[in-house]
């Protein structure tokens, strides 16, 4: 995920060699499409990092209380002097489960996040929302933006003032000179449009979902990233011929 990758990005620029372990078949394959995903590790291997796919960790061998390796599924043990482990969480709310409030993968709340005990919300990384942008699964979204704008939902519930969350995921990552910058959510997506050549490094991934516009992933591309947002919210189906022409504005007629 991008935990892992931002890691290898900046240890690789201090001169440490690095391996990445991922246990799918693809790198960000929770988050992304996999022409992103192919994009990335090239990138990385261009740069000497070991990638290693579809490769299961069974643990981590130790010296004196410290890491020395890494023992793969086949046997083979990577040595190392530093294990950084970026598998994901799982929210810690058994305090909250117990009490009473509903949920299981997070805590359910309500669209002002209210979970199901009286005086009790609950935002960010735990919170189990019904989302929009998710065709109404309910979802949880590990990323700031989520955590800033369900607390600002919160605090209007309090004083008085609810309003239902309905903020557009986004979230970015910066791995090298690449600046990824995400819009919506690509959960269920049934195509993909590659907007540009990502050989220029500079190209966007824009995902439809029974031909509207779900996500768009984009790379050293700000401009797709801003004017794609209309796009997310206003659930057009554009042409996907002209969707795919960088010379083609976001915002452009063309696209209605």
């Amino acid at each position: 995920g991008y935990i892992g990758l931002e890691a290898a990005a900046v240890l690789v620029k201090l001169g440490i060699k690095v391996t990445v372990v991922e246990a799918l078949d693809r790198v960000l394959a929770r988050v992304a499409g996999e022409p992103l995903s192919r994009f990335f590790e090239a990138e990385h291997r261009a740069r000497g990092v070991d990638v290693r796919l579809g490769t299961q960790v069974v643990c981590i061998e130790e010296v004196g209380g410290r890491a020395s390796g890494v023992r793969l599924a086949d046997g083979e043990i990577l040595p190392a002097q530093m294990v950084i482990v970026g598998i994901g969480i799982i929210p810690s709310v058994v305090p909250l489960l117990e009490a009473g409030a509903g949920g299981g993968n997070g805590v359910a709340v309500d669209e002002c996040c209210r979970t199901s005990l009286p005086d009790v919300f609950a935002v960010g990384d735990c919170a189990l929302h019904a989302s929009a942008f998710a065709d109404g699964a309910a979802i949880r979204l590990e990323s700031v933006q989520n955590a800033n704008d369900q607390a600002t939902v919160v605090a209007k519930a309090i004083t008085g003032s609810p309003e239902a969350y309905h903020a557009v995921p986004w979230f970015w990552s910066h791995q090298y000179d690449l600046r990824l910058q995400t819009v919506g959510l690509s959960i269920g997506h049934d195509s993909i449009v590659v907007r540009g050549d990502p050989a220029t490094r500079s190209f966007s991934l824009v995902y439809l979902r029974a031909g509207r516009v779900i996500a768009l992933d984009c790379v050293n591309a700000t401009r797709d990233y801003v004017q794609g947002r209309g796009l997310v919210t206003s659930g057009r189906m554009p042409d996907p011929g002209i969707l795919m022409d960088p010379t083609v504005p976001l915002t452009s007629d063309l696209l209605l």
